[in-house]
Parts: structure tokens; C-alpha cells; sequence
């Protein structure tokens, strides 16, 4: 089989050289100055725009091969998609045109004179008059081309201007910019797959595509200084070496094409790992995010799964696997088993690895820990989704062992949840946490009773005679200060012109250096008149 799967890729590599040789042959580019910069034409793209993905199925059937080999070979132990560019610049797409239509003969065609702009023209087109931009490319398909007519077209009308719209905004971390598909035939033909909005962008080992007939522009403004893809293909060219893809962005179009301080690099491996690989793209969760417009939800408990951006109705179920764990065999087992019959036909289901956060006491980093997201949406309430994930789970239970599959959580919109086969790695968390805190403690222990660790001082606190009551509190005789001098009655001679006020027999009233205090004579004469 390895044998058959290097033959494979040896004639499907000779048949892409081919074309691409034929296509290099035959491109042509004219330049000439409009307003002292260069506006670049390739009149001649040539009829055979390589696509050798079409060609793959002739080569089965000369080979007589099932296409379970191809799915192999083509795949193999990787965990990588195709994901394909959706917006254009394309001059035959009506929503690239303000008007919301293709200009025709009677229509005055403008093109914003400082937005830079690379156009991709299929077929031929007459207009009234054209306003070139200062700096971009007209790149033409084979036979197309632009004519003036004279007078009004009488097919189009009594003619508009009409504006190509700007395409600078269109970023690559946007999520609904991009298709998802396991192969190019399933990406021509619509088969798309669905992923969680981090993984919806091209992660650092997908294979990114842009239609073969057909321009653009997208910004590449990014968290770090570089996008690695494994390859990217561009006007049916693809580009896997890291040196010419960088001599491709150097050229005309590549910098009309690509633009930002982040540079696409291509070259980046295949994922090796069986049970598959990390996105790479949580760096940019932020940026993802951003771009991204959530609906409201209407589910008992709406679920946020790891990489998305929105909350969903809908299940997850979180999967442990051993080494004998193969991502793509168990995706297409999911696939076969259950995605085939009719009651899930609106099942959006995405699974892969992500690198899920540790933490010890639920609280203390940890580190990461790989598992297997299955998130599975219906679109509604859930219920559907959770009926699913139920067969999933039962499944699990029957052939987890078989399959590599150590354990597996369920959560739900509806609010259940299960989780098979994970209540003793429950209790064996718990119990490892205890004899880790409580073998903390005795080490520490230990080393401060040996004095290699001492501990530190302790705060001092304040004495408490400080709250007591001062001893010379109610002492008339003493020293103690009880608030501010009054210059009237702490000098005795201040006063002793007031006649009355000092009865040397009664002692009614007496100053001393701490204030005044009178003397009740009812209580401190003939005490026992109180008697009883």
C-alpha cells in the first residue's frame, strides 16, 4: 500500500507540473505608465489553469484503485483541511460593483484612484469610459478584454457610473471569510465542513486556497509577525517552498494580493501525530473574535466551546484518548455511523485537539492537557444535538477501549451532563491534590524545625495597655493633660476679683492644672442623712 501511495503521489505531482509548466508558458504581462505608476495586464492566463485535483479521479481509474485509497493516501495520519478564500476582486462579481450589478456597454466604470486593487477579468466587456486606479493590475483570462462602444448600448440602458468597491477591510482572521473541506474534490464541490471560529481561519498546517480564476486582496494584519500555513495556492499555482512563495510576495501581485505587516509562510510540516494536531491559532482568539457578530441563543444552558467565540445550543463532548487514538479513523467512524442517517442530516458536527488549561485546586496553572472537542450543533434548541451526543457516548462505552478512548464528558444545552468512565479519574484528582498539600505542609515543617527555612517575623501588634484606661484618669491631683489650655481658669489669679467665687471654708469650687470640678455639698456633707 505504501508502494501504490508513493506511485500516486509521483504521477499526481508530474501530472501538477505539467499544467503549471503550460501555464508559466503562457502568461504574458504588458505594463505601461498610467500617472508615472505601473499598472500591470496579464493578457494571456491561459486556457489550462492547473486544477489537478480533477484529474485525480482519471488517474484512479487508470489505476483501477478504490477511493478509500485515495482518502488514505492523501490523508494518511494527517489532521490538516483545505481552506479556501471566499471573497474576490473578480470584475464578472456583481457585489464587488456599488450598483450591485456588472457594468455593461453604457455604463461609466471607475476604479477609486488611490485604493490599490488587483482585478481579475474572465471574459470580454464593452463600457462607455474606465478610470484606472493609480496603482493595481487588470489580470486577463484568456480572450478577455475591454472595448469603448460608441453611443448607448442598447441591451444595457441609458447607463450609471459605477464604483468597484473596496476590498482593504477583508481580513484573514475573519471566520466567515473562509471554506473548510478534508480535500479539494469535497472543497469544489461543496462539501464543507464545519469548526469552531479559531479553526474556521487556516491553521499552521492546513493547505490554503485561492480560487484558480480569480483575484484578491486580504489583509494579513496578525498577533505575531508571520502566518505559517503548509502551502497556498494562488491562480491555480501552489506554492509550498517558503523561498518562492516569499519571491511571490515580492512581485506585482503578491503585493496587491497580500497586505499587512504579517507575512503569510508557507513550508510548515504536515501534522504527524495520529490523534492530531493543535490549531495554532488561540494567539489570535482575540482578533478572531473581534470580527465575529454572535446571535442570540435560546437553550437552557447555552455551551461556549474551546476556540469559539459564541455561545451555541447544541453539545460537547470532551474525549480522553490513549496512543492507539486515530483522530481521522475516529472522525470517519463518527461520520459513517451516525452523520449518514436521516434524523441527523442537520447535524453540524466539528471535532479536533485542543490544548485544554490545567489547574490544581481548580485555581494554580498547570500547565495543558490534550483532548478531543466534539462540539455538535442542530441550529435550535439543543435536543437534537444532545440526542447525538448520546449515541456517541453509548458508542464510547461499548468500543472506547478498542479505539484509544480513555474517557469522555458530555455537557448539553438541556442541561444534562455525563461522564462515563470518569469518576474515578475524579476521585484520583482529589485524592492527589489532598496528599500534595498535605506532603507541602510536612516538608515545610520539617525544614523550618531543621532551621534551613525560617520563617519570617510576624507583624508586632500593638500592646494592649494601649486600650487600657490611663491609671491617672479621675485624678484631680495629677498630671495628666485633658484637652486645651484655657487661660481663664488655669492661672488662679485670672479670676480672684470675682468675689463669691472662692470660699476658703467651702471649698465649693476648686482649680486645678487639669480644669475645674465643683463640690456638691448635699453628697459630701452628713452622709449619714442618706442613711436608711
Amino acid at each position: 500500500m505504501a508502494r501504490a501511495c508513493a506511485r500516486l503521489t509521483y504521477l499526481y505531482n508530474r501530472w501538477c507540473k505539467s499544467f503549471t509548466d503550460q501555464l508559466l508558458e503562457q502568461k504574458e504581462r504588458i505594463e505601461f505608465a498610467n500617472q508615472q505608476f505601473p499598472l500591470v495586464l496579464i493578457t494571456s492566463l491561459g486556457s489550462k489553469i492547473t486544477k489537478c485535483s480533477h484529474y485525480l479521479s482519471k488517474i484512479f481509474k487508470m489505476l483501477n484503485t478504490p477511493h478509500a485509497l485515495l482518502l488514505v493516501c492523501l490523508v494518511g495520519a494527517t489532521d490538516a483541511f483545505y481552506k479556501q478564500w471566499i471573497p474576490d476582486t473578480n470584475y464578472e462579481n456583481k457585489t464587488n460593483w456599488d450598483k450591485g450589478d456588472v457594468p455593461c456597454g453604457s455604463d461609466r466604470v471607475q476604479f477609486s484612484a488611490q485604493r490599490k486593487v488587483s482585478v481579475f477579468v474572465e471574459t470580454t466587456h464593452a463600457v462607455q469610459e474606465m478610470q484606472l486606479p493609480v496603482d493595481g493590475e487588470l489580470i486577463l483570462n484568456s480572450g478577455a478584454g475591454f472595448y469603448v462602444v460608441s453611443g448607448q448600448d442598447p441591451s444595457c440602458g441609458a447607463g450609471v457610473r459605477t464604483k468597484f468597491k473596496d476590498s482593504d477591510s477583508l481580513q484573514w482572521f475573519d471566520p466567515a471569510l473562509w471554506q473548510a473541506a478534508a480535500t479539494l474534490n469535497d472543497l469544489q464541490q461543496g462539501n464543507f465542513l464545519f469548526s469552531v471560529h479559531e479553526e474556521s481561519v487556516p491553521c499552521q498546517h492546513d493547505d490554503v486556497v485561492f480560487k484558480a480564476l480569480s483575484s484578491f486582496r486580504v489583509d494579513t494584519h496578525s498577533s505575531q509577525s508571520t502566518i505559517p500555513v503548509k502551502s497556498v495556492s494562488v491562480l491555480g499555482e501552489t506554492f509550498d517552498s517558503r523561498s518562492e512563495f516569499s519571491q511571490y510576495l515580492s512581485s506585482r501581485s503578491g503585493q496587491l494580493q497580500f497586505h499587512g505587516p504579517s507575512a503569510v509562510t508557507v513550508g510548515n510540516p504536515s501534522c504527524g501525530d495520529p490523534t492530531g494536531c493543535d490549531c495554532g491559532n488561540s494567539v489570535n482568539h482575540q482578533r478572531i473574535c473581534g470580527s465575529v457578530t454572535c446571535a442570540s441563543v435560546s437553550c437552557k444552558v447555552p455551551l461556549l466551546p474551546m476556540g469559539h467565540c459564541c455561545h451555541v445550543c447544541g453539545a460537547i463532548i470532551t474525549i480522553s484518548y490513549a496512543g492507539g487514538f486515530n483522530l481521522q479513523n475516529y472522525r470517519g467512524r463518527i461520520q459513517s455511523l451516525f452523520l449518514t442517517q436521516p434524523q441527523y442530516e442537520s447535524i453540524q458536527l466539528g471535532m479536533s485537539k485542543v490544548l485544554k488549561p490545567q489547574r490544581v485546586l481548580g485555581v494554580i496553572p498547570f500547565g495543558t492537557s490534550p483532548e478531543i472537542q466534539v462540539v455538535i450543533v442542530d441550529g435550535e434548541t439543543g435536543d437534537l444535538s444532545e440526542a447525538l451526543a448520546q449515541d456517541i457516548i453509548k458508542d464510547v462505552q461499548s468500543h472506547g477501549s478498542k479505539l484509544g478512548i480513555t474517557k469522555a464528558e458530555l455537557q448539553a444545552s438541556t442541561g444534562n451532563t455525563s461522564t462515563p468512565q470518569s469518576n474515578a479519574g475524579m476521585v484520583v484528582g482529589v485524592v492527589f491534590a489532598v496528599l500534595l498539600m498535605i506532603a507541602l505542609v510536612v516538608i515545610l515543617a520539617v525544614l523550618i524545625r531543621k532551621g534551613m527555612v525560617q520563617m519570617p517575623p510576624m507583624p508586632s501588634m500593638p500592646s494592649l495597655s494601649f486600650f487600657r484606661r490611663n491609671p491617672n484618669v479621675g485624678d484631680h491631683n495629677g498630671a495628666a493633660h485633658r484637652g486645651f489650655d484655657n487661660p481663664m481658669f488655669d492661672q488662679p489669679d485670672a479670676l480672684s476679683d470675682i468675689p463669691g467665687l472662692y470660699e476658703s471654708d467651702s471649698n465649693t469650687i476648686a482649680l486645678t492644672r487639669t480644669g475645674v470640678y465643683f463640690i456638691n455639698p448635699v453628697y459630701d456633707e452628713n452622709e449619714s442623712n442618706f442613711s436608711v
